[in-house]
């Protein structure tokens, strides 16, 4: 066989895996099925997850006296670090003093309540948000949803949305409704 016909073969060969290769089928890949929900507007007074708001109003009820000490503690400590003109050495030395052990106190008074509420928070609302997030599921099925999307938690990540692809209206007054 000569150079020439054997250059010839090798483009021939060439020239048919290659046509092979585009022949081949590309794979159907069905297109994804997407909803968004705004888990913010759950816990919105107005048109809210009931049960949730419900739960968020007993909490704030609930700290409302602990909240009110704090800003009346602080009150006093703002009080105390605005000396009068011409007061005695003493008496500074003294405000000063209180107005230290009044921080504290305050800062020991926050973090106990924030602790409180945390764990109150949590008591109240992981039994309601594990059912919402049930639900969501349930929701998300019936509607034939491949992914549904958080939009509160990456606002600006969603560009463009159609206004009808937001099921947060439509899944509030189905949840509301099924879990008075």
């Amino acid at each position: 066989m000569t150079t020439s016909v054997k250059i010839f073969f090798l483009i021939a060969t060439l020239a048919t895996f290659s046509s092979l290769a585009g022949a081949q089928v590309p794979v159907q890949v069905a297109p994804a099925k997407v909803g968004l929900i705004n888990s913010d507007m759950f816990s919105d007074p107005n048109g809210g997850i009931t049960r949730l708001v419900n739960a968020l109003r007993t909490l704030e009820t609930e700290f409302k006296p602990k909240r009110d000490e704090i800003t009346q503690l602080v009150g006093r400590l703002n009080s105390l670090q605005q000396v009068p003109p011409n007061t005695p050495a003493q008496q500074i030395a003294s405000r000063r003093e209180q107005a230290e052990t009044l921080q504290i106190d305050i800062q020991r008074k926050q973090e106990d309540a924030r602790v409180a509420y945390a764990k109150r928070l949590a008591t109240l609302t992981n039994p309601i948000r594990q059912s919402v997030y049930t639900a969501l599921e349930a929701f998300a099925k019936q509607r034939g949803m491949d992914v549904l999307l958080d939009i509160s938690k990456f606002p600006e990540g969603v560009l463009l949305a159609n206004k009808n692809a937001d099921l947060t209206p439509t899944f509030i007054r189905e949840f509301n409704s099924k879990n008075p």
